[in-house]
């Protein structure tokens, strides 16, 4: 009786662990997701960025690359509700604030367009600031190893 308990309790334990060797993490679905948008599969891709989101819904690419794929479909509520919820993980994303500004031109909607290029602008020009001077440090940080003989 005991040895096809330990032959039960032996198949549920591996069929656990092979569970867990396969589950994908979401960023793997939004990885495959990528590809099949590479492909023009939208359908498909869209598949698997709702995985990616329904794996963890803090993904802020899963989020992203949904709304570019409602915005291709003209589902342009949708997608300003996917660009906001990249924004709600990372109000810094500021390839979100200019597609969200370019869904609501498709919207129609100007002035809030208008303010979300502004956001995007001011943002972008904070990151091409902060590659600038970390590009001038590491060109230092170089000269200086070569300079010592390294």
């Amino acid at each position: 009786m005991i040895r096809p308990f330990y032959k039960f309790l032996a198949l549920i334990l591996l069929g656990m662990i092979l569970t867990q060797c396969s589950d994908k993490n979401s960023g793997e679905y939004v990885k495959e997701g990528l590809e099949y948008l590479n492909h023009e599969q939208y359908d498909s891709a869209k598949k698997f960025f709702l995985k990616a989101i329904e794996k963890d819904a803090n993904n802020a690419d899963g989020y992203y690359s949904l709304g570019g794929i409602y915005n291709y479909q003209k589902k342009f509520e949708d997608a300003e509700q996917a660009f906001k919820s990249v924004l709600k993980i990372d109000p810094t994303h500021h390839n979100a604030w200019y597609s969200l500004g370019y869904t609501y031109e498709l919207m129609g909607k100007k002035y809030e367009a208008e303010e979300s290029y502004k956001k995007y602008r001011r943002l972008k020009g904070e990151m091409d600031s902060i590659m600038g001077q970390k590009k001038r440090w590491d060109s230092l940080f170089l000269s200086s190893l070569y300079l010592s003989g390294w």
